[in-house]
């Protein structure tokens, strides 16, 4: 480790134990539990069959879109976490004053916001980690499909989770916490439809063709690292042209974030 990025990870350990204690994280635990048990039955219902001329019949098309839709689900689960968990992680310490004293040390704004955030998103991704596991393991033990296909969507998840997150946080330092949060339901749920009518082949027009074609892939890039569960050729899209996507949409949100930080008053 470098004497310049020590101090990064000494601020995103201290930003993590700050959202341990927080009592959002038990909030997040049980919910996560609770998504759990709703995976678990969404999985049990995938394998479905169905009954013609007396004989029962196995969909495997169904149980492969079924499938599909709980990994998108605990991938979106997964950018709602790091949203909210970031809206106020970087807020509240500017508000009560504590931000200042840290930065009193020689410590640069743009590596206290963004370990803020690294501390939030490990939270986020742990959280979505473990039902994506979860997910994996029945889809895997119940309707026999693959897993490996799911550590690529889950460094999709991780990618739209840092877009989500520093977006959310930057967000934070100009509005209350509660337009904040409506803000980024809107914002993730605009984008998730829009990429689903593009996943579904809908000619998109006006705003919505722009941010399906131009936006963050929140469900396109999770949904073709996923396509070997359907077809290969089910779910359009280019690995390349996704991952481009996604990195300049992280690297943007990350030096909005700084941006904004930097132009913030401190108490």
């Amino acid at each position: 480790m470098s004497a310049n990025s020590r101090p990064f990870f000494v601020l995103a350990r201290e930003a993590l134990g700050d959202a341990l204690r927080r009592r959002l994280v038990l909030v997040i635990a049980v919910a996560s539990l609770l998504s759990l048990l709703v995976v678990d039955s969404c999985t049990s219902c995938g394998s479905a069959t169905i009954v013609r001329n007396g004989q029962s019949v196995a969909m495997p098309e169904i149980a492969g879109f079924s499938a599909l839709a709980v990994a998108i689900a605990c991938g979106l689960w997964t950018l709602i976490l790091a949203g909210a968990l970031a809206s106020d992680h970087l807020a509240e310490p500017l508000a009560d004053g504590s931000a200042g004293l840290v930065l009193a040390r020689p410590v640069g704004r743009g590596s206290f916001a963004l370990a803020r955030l690294a501390g939030a998103l490990v939270i986020a991704l742990g959280s979505g980690g473990v039902l994506l596991i979860g997910a994996g393991c029945l889809l895997h033990a119940r309707q026999g499909l693959p897993w490996p296909p799911l550590i690529a969507a889950f460094g999709a998840s991780a990618a739209g989770a840092v877009t989500v997150g520093a977006l959310a946080m930057a967000a934070s330092l100009q509005l209350p916490r509660i337009a904040t949060l409506l803000l980024l339901l809107m914002g993730v749920a605009g984008v998730a439809a829009a990429n689903f009518a593009g996943l579904f082949g809908a000619q998109l027009g006006g705003l919505a063709g722009l941010v399906d074609g131009y936006g963050p892939p929140l469900v396109s890039s999770i949904a073709f690292a996923l396509r070997e569960w359907i077809a290969p050729t089910a779910v359009p899209g280019n690995a390349l042209a996704l991952g481009l996507r996604h990195g300049v949409w992280m690297l943007a949100s990350a030096m909005l974030l700084v941006h904004a930080f930097r132009r913030a008053e401190l108490d």
